[in-house]
């Protein structure tokens, strides 16, 4: 259901006749500026973010949005049920070093610009991990809808729909290839598997590895939502 700030949004959209994607974009950026400013100045975020720094061998849900875990430290930049604090991840974690023995990043990390704020995700993953701490990342995964786009019929791409059917909204299977990567300007990158080895190994993380859904070396076992099952790409790597 379309919410009635999203309903205001889309009306100044037309009323001022500007680029959707840039609005969406300023009006992110000034929810999160919020959110930042309000944890160095409201006392009670910031004692929360002392409680949290004073924590140890936490695990962590770092943009879980309404899927955050009990027992689990639950981060998101738009308040949710289950959330533990509202936190822009994209800058610094409330979480202190070495304090996470994992941390999950499911359908959150193709969200991060590529030359700023992915470099910094990571770095900040890097800090808050143990030793041998394990970050798992779900993306959706490149490889799999671009082999169905190339296959005949819409039946390949329809099975990776996930919450929709790509063939009931689209005219053309580049559509279904198109709104996965970018998701109206929302997404900054595809990945599949190589390029996101690459990309953790170039940050620092080793023992890089492909995993299953809900399968892998994750303390505690893996909290993979089920409904990204089937277009996603699972892996795991070690800090």
């Amino acid at each position: 259901m379309t919410t009635r700030k999203r309903r205001i949004g889309e009306w100044l959209v037309g009323v001022l006749g500007v680029n959707p994607e840039t609005f969406w974009a300023v009006w992110i950026e000034l929810r999160a500026a919020a959110v930042r400013i309000r944890g160095r100045i409201d006392p009670r975020w910031i004692a929360r973010r002392h409680e949290l720094m004073r924590r140890r061998g936490v695990l962590a849900n770092l943009g879980c949005g309404p899927t955050g875990r009990e027992g689990w430290v639950n981060l998101d930049l738009f308040d949710a049920p289950g959330l533990t604090m509202r936190v822009d991840c994209r800058h610094r974690l409330p979480l202190a070093d070495g304090a996470c023995r994992g941390l999950q990043v499911e359908h959150y990390f193709e969200h991060l610009e590529i030359k700023v704020e992915r470099p910094r995700f990571l770095a900040e993953c890097r800090r808050v991990l143990e030793e041998n701490g394990i970050l798992r990342i779900v993306v959706p995964d490149a490889r799999r809808f671009m082999e169905a786009y190339l296959r005949p019929g819409w039946e390949p791409i329809n099975r990776l729909g996930g919450f929709y059917v790509p063939e009931e909204l689209c005219r053309a299977k580049i559509e279904v290839v198109t709104h996965t990567f970018r998701q109206d300007g929302d997404h900054f990158a595809g990945y599949d598997a190589d390029y996101l080895r690459i990309v953790l190994e170039d940050a620092g993380f080793r023992d890089v590895a492909v995993r299953a859904w809900r399968e892998g070396e994750f303390p505690g076992g893996c909290i993979d939502i089920d409904q990204h099952r089937v277009y996603s790409l699972y892996m795991e790597a070690r800090r």
